[in-house]
């Protein structure tokens, strides 16, 4: 029996053999998403079994949580491989843009907020130098054209906080936006 202990972020076409049996083991982390692995076994002895550790008997297991696993590989003649491997956790943050454009061209004229839609429990708030707030949303997330109570803002640099839910103000990002007309 053979053991491999992998730790990566994405493993793409890692192999291993064990006597007439050859494994190639890959996974994919990313933010926001629940993690996948998956091998490919190739070996004159068939079947070829697959055991996960969370029970699966296939050659791949999506939906993984972070956290340790292994894949047990199993040839007909008894040759098996055994990969050990984490599946880290991954920050899941939105990402806001640090300026936009509201000049009607058509290019960069909103606000965008990346990976919003994975909080839609979220609370925005936005202020100008002075502290007083110039745009609000919550819950449903429309990208912001650079307008306050109907008006067009200047160009200046805001200042957002933007938590990640209305009922847990622990969790949020704040930063700089930039208007540019």
């Amino acid at each position: 029996m053979k053991y491999i202990y992998i730790v990566c972020y994405i493993c793409v076409g890692f192999a291993t053999q064990a006597q007439d049996l050859s494994v190639t083991f890959s996974k994919l982390e990313e933010p926001c998403k629940l993690a996948e692995a998956s091998v490919t076994a190739s070996t004159t002895s068939l079947p070829i079994q697959y055991l996960w550790s969370n029970g699966t008997i296939a050659n791949s297991v999506s939906e993984l949580q972070p956290g340790e696993y292994s894949v047990k590989v199993t040839a007909d003649n008894g040759k098996d491989t055994t990969i050990h491997f984490i599946i880290e956790e991954l920050i899941c943050e939105p990402t806001p843009e640090t300026h936009f454009t509201p000049n009607s061209d058509g290019f960069n004229d909103t606000w965008s907020i990346g990976r919003i839609n994975n909080f839609p429990d979220f609370d925005l708030f936005v202020y100008n130098r002075w502290g007083q707030q110039v745009h609000h949303q919550s819950l449903t997330y429309i990208p912001w054209d650079g307008r306050s109570l109907g008006l067009p803002l200047p160009d200046a640099t805001y200042y957002y906080i933007l938590f990640f839910s209305k009922t847990d103000k622990n969790k949020f990002i704040k930063g700089p936006i930039s208007i540019i007309r």
